[in-house]
């Protein structure tokens, strides 16, 4: 059905509150429209369902079932850069879908009419669209039409994700009945232009495509016509961004790899952005001498990281598992790896947590600060990788009864004084997995406490977040760079999670240099995903 004829008085009323007065934009499957709620007295935007002469009643009826049950879905979401959904009003057999009017310019317009974004702008857009897709993809919502165009950044600097519950109708694969391809052929996925069932790393790719075009000004794979476009997608090597600097660009490459498998996901992306962001601001503040700044690097706006001018208390906590109340003091030197510090929480007798460093730190180059991952909660744990299923990785079976899945350059290097740490080394990178079987009730707050009193030399912290870890919610990370062994940056990622029985912590130490490559991000991600607790 074409659009709905308006009246020199005023135009059609739906719902017999909602008065269509104008049209905003037209996309391939629905018309949006401004609207006031004479209810209400409040101007809205409301979305119009339309299909193709060539959709038969059978189509007809199963997209508006599924734009129906998508946009309820839709309404559900709970985040910033999500338009809220107000209303759905069933007029002429099919749906329109009342939404809050946000006013701006489309992403796609303000790189036309303003040409590339900095990294640093690019990176904090992304956080928000990628903070919106996570909530989306919780509740088995794929967008499936990310683009410049379907971001909006408001007035108010706003960044909002629109389309969604449209862009995700056309059925289970990415092509219709009709044999059409919804989406901008730039940033279709090729899995989705394969014809092939999509799910969030599809998200993923668009996500890397838009990142692409930010900092371009074009985007990553553009032929002219829609049939080379995306015959380029599926087959040619991707044109490296010039733009996106030495943070920013591996991560757009990872994020628009051809095999979803080996893609970067949004717990990998997430810290990689937050970097971008927090190194970028204090780039930025360091030309204006001041001490301290706080950077909003999450969707959520809370302030992740502080940077003082001078650190000069040399601290090394190393990445035991420490959430319940304990007092823990260590010695040593910052070269050695132990230097003083004494943490304090409110201590219960008999409950102490080992706090050991690694007995000779690892060969180190350079690390990087990943931030925080925002809390991803999933239902049910990821599968786990075997060693059969991951060429160059092997399980290993830890002394405490656990086991993780580990690439074959990380070599056990034995347990801790303690005897509740076990350390696992190579290519100057070390994963240390710790236990203990008296965890305490808030992994956060331990986490908090070593962020605010634990330094190391050159301490520069990304935050402290609660997650959801697989299905377990007692969990969080911690994350910081520090100047390691000769001055070399680190990079560090401590996860503490209480299984029930157990409470563990996976913490990882990297060379700032190494920590976006892909093998040092499968490397995590494998681990995080195989690790299974103690029995």
């Amino acid at each position: 059905m074409g659009d709905v004829a308006m009246t020199e008085t005023g135009g059609r009323l739906l719902g017999g509150r909602y008065r269509l007065t104008g049209v905003l934009g037209r996309g391939g499957m629905g018309t949006v429209w401004r609207a006031e709620d004479e209810m209400l007295g409040r101007t809205v935007a409301v979305k119009e369902l339309r299909m193709h002469d060539g959709v038969d009643e059978q189509d007809r009826h199963r997209l508006v079932v599924r734009t129906l049950r998508e946009a309820k879905a839709t309404a559900r979401i709970r985040h910033t850069a999500a338009v809220t959904v107000f209303d759905v009003v069933e007029e002429d057999d099919r749906p329109w879908i009342v939404m809050e009017l946000v006013g701006g310019r489309s992403l796609a317009e303000v790189i036309k009419e303003d040409g590339p974004l900095p990294p640093v702008r690019a990176a904090q857009i992304a956080l928000e669209v990628l903070g919106v897709l996570c909530e989306a993809h919780e509740l088995g919502i794929l967008h499936r039409d990310v683009k410049p165009s379907n971001v909006l950044i408001g007035d108010d600097g706003r960044v909002v994700l629109t389309d969604f519950g449209i862009a995700s109708v056309e059925g289970d694969t990415s092509v219709t009945s009709t044999g059409m391809l919804v989406g901008a052929p730039s940033y279709i996925s090729p899995e989705r232009a394969r014809g092939q069932k999509p799910g969030p790393p599809a998200d993923l790719w668009s996500l890397g495509g838009t990142l692409y075009a930010m900092v371009e000004g074009r985007p990553p794979y553009d032929r002219g016509s829609a049939l080379a476009t995306l015959t380029a997608v599926m087959t040619e090597p991707l044109t490296p961004p010039v733009n996106a600097g030495r943070l920013l660009g591996p991560l757009i490459e990872g994020l628009l790899e051809k095999d979803p498998a080996l893609r970067v996901d949004a717990e990998a992306a997430r810290p990689l952005l937050r970097r971008v962001v927090a190194e970028g601001t204090v780039r930025a503040e360091s030309t204006t001498e001041v001490a301290a700044i706080p950077v909003a690097a999450a969707p959520s706006r809370r302030t992740l990281l502080a940077v003082a001018a001078v650190l000069v208390v040399a601290v090394l906590v190393a990445g035991a598992l420490m959430w319940q109340p304990w007092k823990k003091k260590a010695g040593g030197s910052a070269d050695a790896g132990k230097p003083s510090v004494e943490v304090t929480g409110p201590a219960t007798p008999g409950q102490t947590a080992a706090a050991s460093p690694p007995a000779s730190p690892a060969p180190s180059p350079p690390s990087t600060p990943a931030a925080t991952p925002t809390p991803t909660p999933t239902p049910t744990p990821t599968p786990t990788p075997t060693p059969s299923q991951l060429a160059g990785y092997r399980e290993v079976h830890g002394p405490q009864g656990f086991t993780v899945t580990m690439p074959d350059w990380l070599k056990e290097d034995g347990v801790s004084q303690e005897g509740d740490q076990f350390y696992y080394r190579g290519n100057g990178i070390t994963l240390t997995v710790a236990w203990t079987a008296k965890p305490g009730p808030s992994a956060l707050k331990v986490w908090q406490e070593l962020d605010a009193a634990g330094s190391f030399t050159g301490y520069k912290s990304l935050g402290t977040r609660a997650i959801t870890f697989r299905t377990w919610t007692n969990a969080a990370d911690w994350e910081w760079t520090y100047d390691g062994k000769k001055g070399t940056r680190q990079h560090s990622l401590n996860r503490g999670f209480v299984t029930g029985k157990y409470g563990y912590s996976i913490y990882w130490t990297v060379p700032d240099a190494d920590w976006s490559k892909p093998e040092v991000v499968q490397a995590r991600q494998v681990s995080y995903d195989s690790f299974q607790p103690a029995p």
